[in-house]
């Protein structure tokens, strides 16, 4: 698989699983703070179903969503973290075997975005290796007065700290949400075949790095 033109996806529903047939299988986990729409987003993408009235996630929740990349089926085992200051160092323990993480803002929460660095440095310096991080604006349905986050400023983050993708959604009315979970599939995919053959060119994908020094640094720019 050398190039993204030739990936095809399509979602699966559990009937179309065989009980018996290996899935290759990979960890998702959304993080980012309390009351942001991580669970709604979830249950936006594998349920389609949203309510207003949900309380807040503590410990770990997950779900499965089904896809087939090529010709390959894939499983994702999709984790909804707590946001609580108080569990943060539960959810430092819990990236281990990730192979992607989708860190979640509400745009209607400037704090919620300006803690994005802590996020990401708690992403970077917890993985065993280098893995595609997420960033996603949520709420992207309130009405403009209300927006505390721009998504020109989203893109910027995600540009200025090498982040794999940026979407704005909307776990409320389903906006964008099916389309930024085929990313995930196609991108984790895409991963465990550049593992698997370790010859292809790696700068097909970009990947964000660790931070040994536990500081979270904007990407240099050329002079």
């Amino acid at each position: 698989m050398d190039s993204n033109d030739r990936i095809t996806i399509k979602r699966l529903n559990i009937n179309e699983i065989n009980p018996n047939e290996e899935l290759i299988n990979f960890k998702i986990i959304l993080v980012g703070d309390s009351s942001v729409g991580k669970t709604c987003l979830l249950m936006r993408a594998v349920n389609n179903k949203f309510t207003e009235n949900y309380q807040a996630t503590i410990g770990f929740e997950f779900l499965i969503m089904y896809y087939q990349v090529n010709n390959v089926k894939i499983k994702l085992q999709i984790w909804d973290t707590c946001g609580q200051e108080i569990y943060r160092s539960l959810i430092q323990g819990f990236y281990r075997n990730t192979s992607a993480t989708l860190i979640v803002y509400s745009k209607s929460d400037r704090k919620s975005f300006d803690n994005l660095n802590s996020w990401v440095k708690d992403v970077k310096n917890n993985t065993e290796q280098d893995i595609p991080i997420f960033l996603i604006g949520n709420k992207c349905d309130i009405e403009n007065q209300s927006i505390q986050v721009t998504k020109e400023e989203g893109e910027e983050y995600m540009k200025q700290f090498n982040l794999k993708y940026y979407s704005d959604v909307s776990a409320k009315t389903g906006y964008n949400v099916l389309q930024t979970f085929e990313e995930v599939a196609k991108t984790v995919y895409k991963e465990y075949c550049l593992k698997k053959n370790p010859r292809q060119k790696m700068n097909k994908m970009t990947l964000g790095k660790k931070e040994d020094d536990l500081e979270l640094k904007p990407k240099k720019k050329c002079c």
